[in-house]
This record gives C-alpha cells, sequence and structure tokens, in this order.
C-alpha cells in the first residue's frame, strides 16, 4: 500500500464531504469504502468527521455551513501548494476569483478557495502539521480528479500557468478528453460539460475493487447513478453517482494506461 508523508505542489491531495446529513453519510461511505471515521469537534461548533483506511487518512466530511445554504451537498477537491495566499493572488490575476482568502486552519495548515475563470472551484493547501491524505491510488482511496468545463481552453490555461501543468490529449483524435500532466506524473483530467446548461465543477474518483456492487449499494439507500457502470477502453470500469443527499463522486475499477 502506498503511503504518503508529503505531496508536492500541484497534486490533488484531499478530498472533503460538504453534506446536510452527516451521520447519513458517514454510515453510506463506511460501508461502500471500508472507512472508519474519527469525529473531531470544530472550535466554534460543529463536526468534522475524519475517514481513515488502516488507520490512513483517506478524506473527510463535514455539515454544510451557513454561507453554502442553497448550494447542494457536494465533494471538494485540494491541490497542494508551497504558499495558499501566493497561488491565490496568482489565480486572480490570471483570471478566476478568490472565493475565500488564505487563512489558517488551526495548525493544519493554510487555504484558500478558488474559483477558475469558468466557475469551477477548488481549494488550495498549504500543508503545516496536516499533508491532506496519507494514500491515494489505492482501493478505497482518492484515484482522479476531474474538470467538467463550459470553456476547455480558457480553463487548460488557466491551470497551466497557475500549476505548471502540461496538456495531453487522451483518447481517439475526435475525444474531448484532456489530461493535465505535471512532469511524468499523471495529475487530473478535463473535459466539456456533458449537457447544456452545466456548471462548471470538479469531480472526483475513489478507487474500489468493485464498481457494481458500490453503484448497487448507493441507489439501495436512495442515491442515484448519474453515469451507469460501464467499461472505459484504456481507463477501466467507472460510474458516476449521487449520494442521497446529492453530493456526486464516481468510482473506479483498473489502472488508466499511460
Amino acid at each position: 500500500m502506498t503511503e504518503f508523508t508529503k505531496h508536492e505542489p500541484g497534486t490533488f491531495s484531499w478530498a472533503e464531504l460538504s453534506t446536510s446529513d452527516l451521520d447519513g453519510a458517514i454510515a453510506l461511505y463506511t460501508d461502500l469504502f471500508g472507512w472508519d471515521v474519527a469525529k473531531e469537534d470544530i472550535p466554534g461548533g460543529g463536526v468534522y468527521a475524519m475517514f481513515r483506511l488502516n488507520g490512513k487518512d483517506v478524506a473527510a466530511a463535514s455539515p454544510q455551513r451557513d454561507e453554502e445554504k442553497g448550494v447542494p451537498p457536494h465533494w471538494n477537491v485540494y491541490v497542494t501548494v508551497d504558499d495558499a495566499e501566493q497561488t491565490a493572488k496568482q489565480a486572480e490575476a490570471s483570471g478566476g476569483t478568490i472565493v475565500a482568502p488564505a487563512f489558517d486552519v488551526m495548525e493544519f495548515g493554510r487555504m484558500a478557495m478558488i474559483a477558475d475563470p469558468t466557475g469551477a472551484v477548488f481549494s488550495v493547501w498549504e500543508p503545516k502539521t496536516n499533508i491532506g491524505a496519507h494514500l491515494l491510488g489505492e482501493q478505497g482511496a482518492l484515484s482522479w480528479c476531474e474538470l467538467l468545463t463550459t470553456d476547455t481552453a480558457k480553463a487548460g490555461a488557466f491551470y497551466t500557468e497557475l500549476f505548471g501543468y502540461e496538456r495531453e490529449p487522451f483518447g481517439p483524435a475526435e475525444g474531448n478528453y484532456t489530461v493535465f500532466n505535471k512532469g511524468e506524473t499523471q495529475i487530473a483530467g478535463m473535459m466539456p460539460v456533458p449537457m447544456e446548461g452545466m456548471r462548471s465543477n470538479w469531480g472526483l474518483y475513489f478507487t474500489t475493487a468493485d464498481v457494481d456492487a458500490v453503484a448497487g449499494k448507493v441507489l439501495k439507500a436512495g442515491g442515484k447513478a448519474m453515469l451507469q457502470p460501464e467499461d472505459m477502453p484504456g481507463v477501466g470500469r467507472i460510474a458516476v453517482l449521487a449520494d442521497p443527499q446529492g453530493a456526486a463522486f464516481g468510482v473506479i475499477s483498473g489502472v488508466r494506461e499511460g
């Protein structure tokens, strides 16, 4: 099992669920991925649920904050950076919007929330005592992040400038999928939004040994299948699901071919 003690800048290193039903979410996701959970009180009120696999941090969940009222439950993605404040300023200079300026998260790290020029929101994480996920790409852990955007050219240029990514087409020549690389490391993917009127957003995938079983459990719990389980050439078997509260996430088995 691959364990991380640090993440290189530009790595998607953490996933955090913002939900309207914390207890319901904990019950579902621990069943889906075999996670353990440790609840921690948040200063000023609230609870933060840390999901662990074999004692290693893999993700987290918390109730939606007051300022998120009206926003559907969702998974947030975090990118490791050396300096959250400077990255936010660079993002703004490159056409993005600072949703939440850099601030300290107790002794754990420093973060900022940013919207890219097409409206997709993500957070940046400057680690101190907490690096983010200790496991990535393993069974039950975060394995891939994917941008659905209304303007791939504008978004691609933004992330290339901000994080130093290189863009690589993936799939058939007529396809519209792009992989963000940093050196020889595949970082994330990008594709156009699949339907008119859909907003730009970042999605994520967790690795599982059985995509169909996970999808079945989500449906039984009252969730939905946004993309039914299917085999994707060169990728593996995937599904995109929504939990009973409406938060979307993907699951994948198999490894994408270089």
